[in-house]
This record gives structure tokens, C-alpha cells and sequence, in this order.
């Protein structure tokens, strides 16, 4: 009796270890690709990138809307869901450019997937993405006029996996148009 206990006990210990398929391999395999996403992610993010914006040298004075890095922060947390200008560069010192000249855009850091510029005057909203690295000032009026800027950059792996975001406001007066500037742009006045 003794004996038919112990081979029944080693048929179940038989039938309980767990069989090596192609399945448990593949498992294994997307565990490590897994791994791989989550390093690329993870080296993405040790070093955050930084973003400052500068006019003839001097550095701008901004406001941080948004800085939001996974695994910290999810895609969804990092979006403005309403870009209220006023609201975003409310105490900022405005910085005095002039027409025609540009703010220098500083990006320390991985280089984003993604930029968003929005540019705000008087009551006109304009949305594009920020190309190369300055803000050229454009102004049609010869009043000197104040102008706001938000923008925002997002940052992806090879996945397109979400791997953060950061957006920052600031305000400019930009000087009027000159009357001699204004004669080169209209020859017929």
C-alpha cells in the first residue's frame, strides 16, 4: 500500500511541473523587449531636459506652466486643457524687443518629439509648432504692443510611448514699427 502511495504522489509531482513551450519563450522574450522600453524610457528621463528663452543675451522671464515627466506623470496630467494667456503670464517683467528681431529658444537637452507655440495680441490667437530654435517678433502696428507666448514641448520614445512634457509663458512689449521701417515695407506712401 506504502508503494502505491509513492507512486501516485510522484505521478502528481510529474503532472504538476510546469512544460516548456514556445509560448513561455516568446513570454520571455517580450519581457525582456519590455525591459529594453522600459531602459530607453528610463534613460530618456534621468537627464530632463531644460528649455529657456533669451533676447539679445539676457534671459526671459518666465513662468514654468508644466513640467511633467513619466514615470512621475502620465500624457494625460501634462496637457493645458485652456491656454489663457493672461492667466499664464500673470507677474512676469515683459521683456522690450524690437520689430523684426527674435528670441532665442534654448533647449538643454534631448531634442523634443513634439513643440507647440501659441502667440497672443491684442485679441488674435495664434497656434503653430515652434520651428528651429527662435521666435521671430513681428509686429503691424506702430504702437508698441504687448504679446504673450506659450510653448510647450513633448518628448516620445520609439514607441511613441509618452515620456513627458514641459511648457513655459512669457510676455513681451514689442516696440512699434518705425515710420522709416514702414516706408521700406509700402514704397507707395
Amino acid at each position: 500500500m506504502r508503494k502505491l502511495a509513492y507512486l501516485i504522489l510522484l505521478t502528481l509531482l510529474a503532472a504538476c511541473q510546469p512544460v516548456e513551450t514556445d509560448n513561455a519563450n516568446s513570454n520571455s522574450d517580450s519581457g525582456s523587449a519590455t525591459k529594453e522600453t522600459l531602459s530607453e524610457s528610463k534613460e530618456a528621463l534621468e537627464d530632463r531636459p531644460t528649455l529657456t528663452f533669451t533676447y539679445e543675451g539676457e534671459e526671459i522671464d518666465v513662468n514654468t506652466i508644466r513640467s511633467c515627466f513619466a514615470p512621475d506623470c502620465l500624457k494625460n496630467s501634462a496637457t493645458v486643457d485652456q491656454i489663457n494667456h493672461k492667466e499664464m503670464t500673470e507677474g512676469l517683467k515683459a521683456t522690450q524687443v524690437e520689430d523684426g528681431e527674435a528670441i532665442q529658444v534654448h533647449i538643454d537637452g534631448k531634442e523634443p518629439s513634439q513643440t507647440h507655440l501659441s502667440q497672443y495680441y491684442e485679441t488674435t490667437i495664434e497656434g503653430e509648432t515652434l520651428e528651429g530654435n527662435e521666435i521671430t517678433i513681428h509686429s503691424a502696428s506702430k504702437d508698441e504692443r504687448k504679446e504673450s507666448f506659450f510653448v510647450r514641448l513633448d518628448w516620445y520614445n520609439g514607441n511613441q510611448e509618452f515620456l513627458g512634457s514641459l511648457s513655459k509663458a512669457f510676455v513681451v512689449n514689442v516696440d512699434g514699427i518705425s515710420s522709416e521701417k514702414i516706408d521700406k515695407q509700402d514704397p507707395n506712401r
